[in-house]
């Protein structure tokens, strides 16, 4: 998925999260870039898991203990839990263990082919014992339980990027495909947003028009690799413990705000078509799925978006 460009707007691009961020503003100045891109090094800061001395990785390591987290850390736990209640657990911050065992343990770059491809292990739904004290600003993981905010970190990131450029800004925010787009952009119908192909990158197999939406897309097409033979990647289904399976080779989905899109991006994936649509119309989302047989479905008024 990818944000078309526009020669009358302010554009920058830098690598963030993993991949890389852009912002795209009309009207804006450097002073309002400078601010969204702040956003995203405060977000690594405390968000990453890949770096030991971030907040996410100290509060991993408190043992059980009550974790006195930064008001973003706590906003972005708050917002994972209600998620995954909202979701009934599909979404679930606290895959990390598993996404490890599947092999998902280093930087993507630096992810290599496994010998044996784990053991399929039903999640325990440990989500539901992360306590939150907001007077305190507390967060209390059980004993033993790690979490990983890296897809709903992103989607967080933007819709906090866009925020922070001001009520009535004009602006396209992106972090590694997740994207919001604020007002009506260049020409003022909406910001146009293309959703690749997964199987063929240069082609666009929709063209959406989006104005005070978020979009992400989740699949199997980018983040993969090979355990025991077995192709593995990072959508973790809780119900098996283990890389999901089904038909889907991506989902793609417009939203309220980047968060959401993110979250029910992957909640789509896992569910499959059969659920799928579902799970989109009860939070007023829409979206695009592709099968593994080249398919192309949409799901709830997608209509509504194409260009």
């Amino acid at each position: 998925m990818h944000a078309l460009t526009h020669p009358d707007v302010a554009e920058r691009t830098w690598p963030a999260m993993g991949g890389y961020a852009s912002v795209q503003i009309r009207g804006g100045s450097d002073g309002d870039v400078d601010r969204a891109v702040a956003m995203f090094g405060e977000a690594e800061r405390a968000l990453s898991r890949f770096s030991p001395d971030s907040e996410l990785c100290r509060l991993n390591a408190a043992g059980g203990a009550p974790f006195v987290a930064s008001p973003l850390l706590y906003d972005a736990v708050t917002q994972a839990t209600a998620w995954a209640r909202s979701t009934h657990g599909i979404f679930d911050p606290t895959v990390l263990d598993a996404l490890e065992r599947a092999g998902y343990d280093r930087t993507f770059d630096a992810v290599t082919a496994r010998g044996a491809a784990p053991a399929a292990s039903p999640l325990a739904g440990a989500w539901r014992g992360i306590s939150l004290d907001a007077s305190r600003r507390e967060v209390t993981l059980p004993r033993g339980v790690r979490i990983d905010l890296g897809g709903i970190g992103k989607g967080f990131t933007v819709d906090r990027a866009a925020r922070a450029l001001g009520t009535g800004a004009d602006a396209l925010v992106v972090a590694s495909g997740d994207i919001y787009a604020s007002g009506g952009g260049p020409d003022g119908d909406g910001w146009l947003v293309g959703v690749q192909h997964p199987s063929r990158p240069d082609e666009d197999i929709a063209l959406l028009s989006v104005r005070d939406r978020g979009v992400a897309t989740s699949g199997r097409v980018r983040r993969r690799w090979t355990a025991g033979g077995r192709e593995m990647h990072h959508i973790i289904d809780p119900r098996t413990g283990t890389s999901a399976e089904g038909r889907l080779l991506t989902v793609t989905v417009v939203a309220a705000s980047a968060t959401e899109a993110d979250v029910l991006a992957k909640t789509a994936f896992v569910l499959g078509l059969d659920g799928a649509a579902a799970a989109l119309e009860q939070h007023g989302a829409a979206g695009i799925a592709v099968t593994r047989d080249g398919a192309t479905v949409l799901l709830g008024r997608l209509e509504e978006y194409l260009a």
